[in-house]
């Protein structure tokens, strides 16, 4: 380790031949465990001639172009690659968990869509269901395949002509949006904030499941709030009956 008087206790040739590897002085001042500013000052004699720290303009002419050659010990260069490497796999995996979020953000909003297709087409479902012909053994899928198939279609239309092309789908689809909806009213019925759940499971079902279905405006006048708020819990209702139809996917963490 070669030190200098200006820089006692630092391996000066170590510093500069991480300098000339290309890490920056943040990077450098962390590995040597010294301030960026006295990186700065080790870098800027770098720039100096060698001899008394004199500038390269001042250097006699039989030396114009000085240079400093840099030796590594195996071990130093075994701990710069060492260093390098664990900050390549760190920065890796950061970039890993960055898009397996973004994607199960994606899937979620796909899921959460897709409930809120299924409730607005409810009834036509149903209907279309209840006055087709067809056996159990047609019944060869499970609403987990049915709703799989959904996740890779981003047209509305295509998604509800996927599931009306055969009876079969259609009455296994409605009868999975009816039994969770049935889970989701006992879960309200249970709930520690049970008069605030109640509320938003009838809000939900005035808006999709009754016969009569009624608009937002109408469900404010019935429940006595703001049209704000049926919104509100429009949305933290289907965000929980998403979770049942769809899995534990298909609800987003608020």
């Amino acid at each position: 380790m070669k030190t200098d008087k200006n820089h006692k206790g630092i391996d000066v040739n170590k510093v500069t031949a991480l300098y000339s590897a290309g890490w920056n002085n943040k990077r450098i001042a962390h590995e040597m465990k010294i301030s960026v500013e006295k990186v700065d000052e080790i870098l800027r004699d770098y720039e100096k001639d060698p001899v008394e720290g004199k500038e390269p303009n001042d250097v006699k002419e039989e030396c114009p172009n000085p240079k400093k050659l840099v030796v590594l010990t195996s071990t130093e260069l075994h701990d710069i690659y060492e260093k390098a490497a664990a900050i390549g796999a760190r920065e890796a995996l950061k970039i890993f968990e960055q898009e397996r979020k973004k994607e199960y953000s994606e899937r979620a909003d796909r899921r959460l869509r897709n409930t809120k297709l299924l409730l607005r087409n409810y009834h036509m479902l149903k209907e279309h269901a209840e006055n087709s012909v067809f056996g159990r053994t047609q019944m060869e899928e499970s609403a987990a395949d049915i709703l799989e198939s959904m996740m890779s279609m981003y047209d509305n239309e295509v998604i509800i002509d996927s599931i009306k092309r055969s009876a079969s789908r259609t009455a296994i689809i409605v009868s999975h949006i009816e039994v969770m909806l049935g889970l989701y009213e006992s879960y309200c019925e249970k709930s520690a904030s049970r008069e605030v759940d109640k509320r938003r499971f009838g809000v939900l079902w005035d808006r999709y499941m009754a016969e009569q279905p009624l608009d937002v405006k109408e469900i404010a006048q019935k429940y006595n709030m703001s049209k704000e708020n049926v919104y509100s819990d429009l949305n933290v209702a289907t965000e929980r009956v998403s979770a049942l139809i769809f899995g534990v996917d298909g609800l987003k963490v608020r």
